[in-house]
C-alpha cells in the first residue's frame, strides 16, 4: 500500500469537511428571510495511469486491454446557490413583500448595487423605503405634472389669455430612471379641479304638461315666459324654419300664439343621404342678451318659475379644492303639436332642453348664475363678460338631448365650433363644456393660484350616443318597472325621471392617511379626501445567470463576471414575478434533505478517517518489517 490511498483519504477528509460547512450554513438559515440554500458538487481528482490499454488485436493472437489507473482522490467542484421559491409567510405588515417570480429587489448602499430576496421592508425616519441593513430600494417615483389649457379670455396680464392649469401626480414606467423610494408620511395630495360631471339615468318618455309652447307669445310680442332653444333670433338672422333641421322637425305655429316642434321623421335613422349618423335637430344658437331684449324673461325668472321636468344637482371642486354647486334643469321641449294632435307626418320622439347654473352657496336659479344650455353661445350672456365666447376658437354648448325611438341618447347635447375659413364649423355631436368661476376678473396664470382659483373647463357627460341595435350601447339592466335601461349614460324609456350625476371626478386638498403596495410593486397612497393614487412603484432586476451571482451577506447578492447580463423592469412584466405584500419569502432550506445529507456527509468523513487509520496500520507493519531485517 502506497501513499496514494493516505492522500485519497485526506482529500475525502477535506470535501466531506466542506459539505458538512455548507449543510451547517443552510441549517443555520432555516428561518432567514428570503435565503437560498447551497448545494455541493464534487468531482475526482487525476488519476496516476499504469497502463494506457491496447487495441483489440494490437498483439497477434490476443484481445484489447483496458486501461489500467489509480485514482488519486476527490476534491470539491462546485457550490451552487438554488433559487426555487421559497415558502409564502404571511405576516400582515403592508411593507412587507415576497416576490413571486424571478425577479430581485434592487438596494443601494451608497454607490455599491445589491440584489435581494428578502422582503422585510420598512420606511426610515426620512421616509425612505429600506431593507434591514439599511439599504435604499429603488423604483419609480410620482411626480407633479401640470396641464395647461389657453382659453380664450382676460387674463392679469395683459395681452395675455388666461391658462387653465392642473396638477396631479402621475408615475412614470420608464425603467432607466430608477431612484431611491421616499415618501413623505406627512405628504399631501393637491386638489382637483373637477373636468367632467356623468350622468347616467332616465328621463321621463312621456309628455310634460309644462312646456307645451316653446316661445309663447312669441309672434305677439309679449313678454311671456320664453324657453330658449336652438334658434338665432338676432336682428339679421335667418329665418325660422332656416334655424331648424327640417328633414326631422317642422314649426307649428299654435292658434293661441307661440309655436312647438314637431318631429317629421324618425330620429333613429340619419333622415339624409349620404350621412350615416343621426344629425342634431338645430343649426343655430341664441345670444342671450339678443332673447333677453327682446322677450324680456326668461322661464326661470318667473315667480315662481315653470318647473323643470327634472332638476340634478353636483357638488364640483375648483382649483384650490373649494366646493361648487352645479345645477343642471331639464325642460322637455317637443310637444303633442298645434291642439294637441300628433303629427301624422311621424314619429313625436323624445326632446329635452338642459340648462346649468352655479348655485354655490344657495344661489338661486337665474340669469345671474347660469353657466350654460341649450342653444346658448358661450359668454353671450353679458357682452362685457370675462369669456370672449364670441372668438371663433372657442368653444360652444348647448344642443339639445334628443332620444332615438328606441330610448338611446341620440344626442350629446353639445355644439363645438373650431376656426374655418368662413367663421366657425360646428360639430353637433361634442359633449358641452361650461367654465367655472363664471366671473373672475383677476385669474391667476401661474401654475400654484395665488389670486383665486382657475378657470376650470368642466365637461358634461349625458352618455354615448347611438342606436342599440348598432351595437353603441355598453349593456342593459333590467329596472323595477321591468324596463331596460342603458347603462351608459341618459335615456328615455319609462314614465318615470331618475336622471341622476352618477360621477365627478374633482377632489379637495387631503393628506396621507395609508400606504399599501400592490402586486405590481405599486405603493398606493390613501388620502383623507377619499382618493387614492399611486405614489411609487418597485423595481426588479433579473440576471442571466442568477447562480454566477455572490452571495454578499446580509442576504444581498453582488453582480460578478458570471453572472451574465441584467435586465431592470416592473412586477407583473415577463418573468419578474409580481409582489405579494404583507408576506414575506421563507427560506428555502429543505430540513430533510439537509440532515439526510449531513448524516450521509458524516459517514463519508468517519470512513476516510477509518481508512487513514488502515493506511497507518499498514505503515507500522512495514516499518516493523524493516526492524525485524
Amino acid at each position: 500500500m502506497s501513499f496514494r490511498a493516505l492522500y485519497a483519504s485526506i482529500s475525502g477528509l477535506q470535501a466531506d469537511s466542506q459539505w458538512l460547512d455548507v449543510i451547517g450554513n443552510n441549517i443555520s438559515n432555516v428561518d432567514t428571510v428570503g435565503f437560498k440554500s447551497s448545494r455541493v458538487e464534487f468531482s475526482d481528482l487525476f488519476s496516476q495511469t499504469l497502463s494506457d490499454g491496447t487495441g483489440d488485436g494490437s498483439v497477434p493472437g490476443t484481445g484489447g486491454t483496458d486501461p489500467e489507473q489509480i485514482g488519486l482522490g476527490t476534491r470539491l467542484g462546485s457550490i451552487e446557490t438554488i433559487f426555487t421559491q421559497g415558502p409564502t409567510l404571511t405576516t400582515g405588515v403592508s411593507t412587507d413583500i415576497s416576490i413571486q417570480g424571478g425577479g430581485f429587489l434592487i438596494a443601494k448602499s451608497g454607490d455599491q448595487t445589491f440584489l435581494t430576496r428578502a422582503g422585510d421592508l420598512t420606511f426610515d425616519s426620512d421616509g425612505y423605503l429600506v431593507d434591514p441593513n439599511g439599504d435604499k430600494i429603488q423604483g419609480l417615483m410620482a411626480t407633479l405634472q401640470y396641464t395647461k389649457d389657453a382659453i380664450n379670455s382676460t387674463s392679469s396680464v395683459a395681452g395675455q389669455p388666461a391658462v387653465v392649469t392642473s396638477t396631479q401626480l402621475e408615475l412614470s414606467s420608464n425603467v432607466s430612471a430608477l431612484t431611491d423610494i421616499q415618501i413623505n408620511r406627512d405628504m399631501t395630495m393637491p386638489a382637483k379641479a373637477t373636468t367632467e360631471v356623468t350622468f347616467k339615468g332616465n328621463l321621463d318618455s312621456l309628455q310634460q304638461p309644462n312646456v307645451l309652447d316653446l316661445f309663447p307669445g312669441f309672434l305677439a310680442g309679449a313678454n311671456d315666459p320664453t324657453l330658449p332653444i336652438g334658434v338665432a333670433i338676432a336682428a339679421n338672422s335667418p329665418p325660422l324654419n332656416d334655424a331648424i333641421d327640417t328633414t326631422r322637425m317642422t314649426v307649428q305655429f299654435n292658434a293661441t300664439g307661440g309655436f312647438s316642434l314637431q318631429q317629421v321623421a324618425n330620429l333613429s335613422g340619419s333622415g339624409v343621404a349620404g350621412v350615416d349618423k343621426p344629425v342634431p335637430l338645430v343649426n343655430g344658437f341664441i345670444n342671450l342678451t339678443f332673447a333677453k331684449d327682446f322677450a324680456g324673461s326668461y322661464a326661470w325668472d318667473q315667480q315662481p318659475p315653470i318647473p323643470p321636468a327634472a332638476q340634478v344637482s353636483e357638488t364640483v371642486y375648483d382649483s384650490l379644492g373649494n366646493p361648487r354647486q352645479i345645477t343642471v334643469q331639464f325642460y322637455q321641449v317637443n310637444d303633442l303639436g298645434a291642439d294637441g294632435i300628433n303629427n301624422p307626418n311621424g314619429p313625436n320622439q323624445v326632446c329635452y332642453a338642459w340648462y346649468a347654473f352655479d348655485t354655490t352657496g344657495g344661489q338661486p336659479v337665474s340669469t345671474a348664475d347660469l353657466l350654460g344650455g341649450t342653444g346658448i353661445g358661450e359668454g353671450n350672456l353679458n357682452p362685457f363678460g370675462f369669456y370672449n365666447r364670441d372668438n371663433p376658437d372657442t368653444t360652444y354648448a348647448g344642443d339639445f338631448l334628443w332620444f332615438n325611438t328606441d330610448g338611446s341618447l341620440a344626442s350629446s347635447g353639445g355644439i363645438g365650433g373650431i376656426p374655418g375659413p368662413a367663421g366657425p364649423v360646428f360639430n353637433f355631436m361634442t359633449q358641452p363644456i361650461i367654465y367655472l368661476p363664471p366671473d373672475n376678473t383677476n385669474p391667476p396664470t401661474s401654475p400654484i393660484p395665488t389670486q383665486g382659483a382657475e378657470i376650470d373647463p368642466i365637461t358634461l357627460n349625458f352618455g354615448t350616443y347611438g342606436l342599440l341595435g348598432a351595437g353603441q350601447s355598453n349593456g342593459l339592466y333590467s329596472d323595477a318597472e321591468g324596463s331596460y335601461q342603458v347603462v351608459n349614460g341618459v335615456n328615455t324609456y319609462v314614465p318615470d325621471n331618475t336622471v341622476y350625476a352618477a360621477s365627478q371626478n374633482g377632489y379637495q386638498a387631503g393628506t396621507l392617511e395609508n400606504l399599501s403596495i400592490e402586486t405590481s410593486g405599486m405603493i398606493q397612497g390613501s388620502f383623507s379626501n377619499g382618493q387614492t393614487t399611486s405614489l411609487a412603484q418597485i423595481a426588479l432586476d433579473q440576471v442571466q445567470n442568477p447562480q454566477g451571482l455572490s452571495q454578499a451577506g446580509n442576504n444581498d447578492f453582488a453582480f460578478s463576471p458570471n453572472s451574465g447580463t441584467v435586465q431592470t423592469g416592473l412586477p407583473g412584466q415577463g418573468n419578474f414575478g409580481t409582489i405579494e405584500s404583507g408576506t414575506l419569502e421563507g427560506s428555502n432550506v429543505d430540513l430533510t434533505v439537509e440532515l439526510t445529507n449531513m448524516i450521509i456527509a458524516q459517514r463519508g468523513y468517519d470512513t476516510n478517517a477509518r481508512m487513514i487509520a488502515a493506511v497507518n496500520e499498514t505503515m507500522v507493519i512495514l516499518d516493523q518489517l524493516g526492524q525485524g531485517g
